[in-house]
């Protein structure tokens, strides 16, 4: 796992560019603490930069920026290549190589080598953002992996093509703090993420997951966009799998969830340093914990994160699996003070705006996990590809309930709804949607409410997708000047009953929430300290093996109750000593409204001063404030979207002041 960054200078603007290629590594150290290493063609004014945290092959045999035998091919990479040693032995059936170590990154050379570019990266198992330069064909390649696990950026900054792990290291080639994109600004209020592939800077886009990014050199243009090539389309994959779909039996699936996850888990575990898991008091991370409980000849380390509000605080259910596997565990209980610690970090850590409030644990449980491992195996993924989240049943039963006539999007009923949002009304709602066949399990009411309100007023299934990926409505007034926001790409399929709805939204999800969001989060805040996190349920063979069970093998209905990953379920029964109870998903999340009128209520009164946002002209300071107020009233419904606007304020002040 490592950093990456490079440029291609076709006008020769970089005067020193060796010494910009180390100040571009400097700037990812933080990615890559063991190692640094650069490459520069002078004739061809390519160079390449990396940090390394040395993993795999931990000798100089696994230095970067590497090339290839012949020297065709230099690679800078990050990421890791889990069937590496199978694609060494197909290499080596083909004709002898003299390896020189046993990294990955030597075997993806001599695969492109052997295959091509195009050819090799399909034959790669891992988590990737690469960039190769092709002598022979003076083309620079640029390849993330099918899910986005890895990130990489890239763009034009005063005429020089750039590309790296996290825009923070583009700083030395801009010189200054780059402009604003405001409708990725409008964007990141909507959904608390800049969606992909865009930046919050204009210049700057996203390599798409599962894409090859091509600039041939010898017809490169300042500003020319890169030729994108998809080799892996979630979608795609998707709706080809559950077009035929498995004729199984239960058991046969669970069977083969098990089968799955053993293989990946495996993978997952070569380390020539320590590694361990995060354990939540979820199913996913319990499954992994087990499967590596009985793979490994020792007790293996978990780690969790709880919270002294008990709505939000997991670390019972987390103990219970970990003496139920007899692992080496342990916790920390966070409190309003451990946040607050965390959050001036937080701006340096995320390269763009970034408010997805479970940023906060997932930084301490990373902290946690740095303090014993390198390597620590997380359950990222099982919701999204076996229908996890409680919202992809509540939303089809609450758009069924609304196309039946039982609800509408009357005036009067949005008036009520906006009321019961804030309101002591809502514990009678709570008590009320199940006549409505709406299932309420679980203690976060009013975000039910919200999404019922949401679907209340949606003129489509689609329009009611768009509302509910966004953490606020009525945002886009806040920013000044800005265009419309860019948006979220609705996959779109036509369904209309349960199981379409449903996998219409993981598709939308696995797409969008998952790469721009999830991963995000996790790999900012585990890289920061140079911790690499590893996610079975992200094995692509996994995931089309998902994709192709039955939606009744995901979710379990009936009448008045559905369990999402039924399939996860019935394995952990199997597999945990003592069975594994059903709960409902609490999530990731942290007590954000009571922090923010409580511990963080200075800071963010600080950050959220009028004059300070007039000077700044991004937002309208009156509408800012008048939400500020309405949540310090009582009304939680701002919650996340004034924690996006605190992020970015605090993201925007460390940029100037850099």
């Amino acid at each position: 796992m490592c950093g990456i960054a490079g440029f291609v200078d076709p006008r020769g603007g970089v005067s020193d560019p060796k010494r910009t290629l180390v100040a571009m590594a400097d700037r990812l150290a933080h990615r890559g603490p063991n190692d640094q290493g650069l490459w520069w063609d002078e004739q061809r004014r390519v160079g390449f930069a990396h940090r390394r945290l040395s993993i795999i092959d931990l000798s100089a045999a696994g230095h970067q920026p590497m090339s290839s035998a012949s020297g065709r091919f230099t690679l800078v990479f990050n990421g890791e290549i889990y069937n590496a040693n199978e694609l060494r032995s197909q290499l080596d059936s083909r004709s002898r190589i003299d390896w020189r170590g046993h990294s990955d990154t030597e075997v993806m050379l001599a695969a492109f080598e052997a295959w091509g570019v195009a050819d090799a990266v399909i034959a790669f198992a891992g988590m990737f953002a690469c960039a190769v330069f092709d002598r022979e064909l003076n083309r620079l390649h640029l390849l993330r992996d099918r899910v986005g696990k890895k990130p990489l950026s890239y763009g034009w900054i005063r005429g020089t093509f750039v590309f790296a792990s996290e825009v923070t290291a583009m700083r030395p080639i801009s010189g200054a703090m780059l402009d604003i994109d405001r409708s990725a600004l409008a964007a990141f209020l909507r959904h608390g993420y800049v969606p992909g592939p865009y930046s919050i800077h204009p210049t700057l886009r996203k390599v798409p997951p599962g894409t090859i990014a091509t600039i041939d050199l010898a017809a490169l243009v300042d500003g020319d966009a890169p030729l994108m090539e998809k080799y892996w389309d979630a979608a795609q994959v998707a709706r080809t799998a559950a077009r035929t779909p498995s004729q199984a039996d239960d058991d046969v699936h669970v069977d083969q969830l098990h089968a799955h996850l053993e293989r990946s888990i495996s993978r997952r575990m070569i380390s020539d340093v320590p590694l361990g898991a995060f354990l939540s008091g979820g199913v996913d991370s319990a499954l992994i914990a087990a499967v590596m409980s009985r793979l490994s000849a020792s007790k293996i380390k978990t780690f969790t994160i709880g919270f002294d509000d008990r709505t939000f605080d997991e670390s019972s259910a987390a103990r219970t699996t970990a003496q139920a596997l007899a692992t080496d565990h342990t916790e920390f209980i966070a409190t309003p003070r451990d946040a607050m610690n965390i959050i001036p970090r937080l701006s340096a850590i995320y390269d763009e705006p970034f408010a997805d409030s479970s940023q906060i644990p997932t930084m301490m449980l990373s902290d946690l996990a740095r303090s014993q491992v390198t390597v620590a195996l997380a359950g990222d993924g099982g919701d999204e590809i076996l229908g996890g989240y409680d919202r992809y049943f509540f939303t089809s039963q609450m758009w069924a309930a609304r196309n039946s006539g039982r609800i509408g999007p009357s005036a009067m009923q949005r008036f009520l709804m906006r009321m019961v949002l804030s309101g002591p009304l809502s514990g009678l709602v709570g008590r009320l949607l199940p006549t409505l066949g709406i299932q309420t399990a679980g203690k976060r009411t009013n975000d039910k409410i919200a999404r019922f309100l949401a679907i209340a007023q949606a003129s489509s299934f689609e329009d009611a997708l768009r509302r509910l990926a966004c953490i606020a409505v009525d945002t886009d007034s806040l920013v000044l000047g800005a265009p419309t926001a860019y948006g979220l790409t609705v996959d779109r399929d036509g369904a209309q009953d349960f199981d379409g709805r449903a996998m219409q939204m993981m598709r939308g999800d696995f797409m969008s929430y998952l790469p721009d969001d999830l991963l995000v989060k996790v790999d900012r805040a585990s890289m920061s300290i140079g911790l690499e996190v590893r996610s079975p349920f992200l094995d692509h063979e996994l995931v089309e093996w998902a994709w192709g069970i039955p939606m009744s093998a995901k979710i379990r209905r009936t009448r008045r109750h559905a369990q999402g990953k039924w399939v996860s379920y019935q394995l952990a029964d199997r597999i945990i000593p003592g069975g594994f109870s059903a709960r409902p998903k609490v999530g990731f999340g942290v007590p954000l409204a009571k922090w923010l009128r409580g511990d963080l209520r200075s800071w963010a009164e600080d950050l959220l001063d009028a004059r300070r946002i007039t000077n700044e002209g991004f937002f309208d300071a009156s509408l800012v404030r008048a939400r500020w107020d309405g949540f310090i009233a009582g009304n939680d419904a701002d919650r996340h979207l004034l924690w996006a606007i605190l992020m970015f304020e605090s993201w925007l002040s460390r940029q100037r002041a850099e």
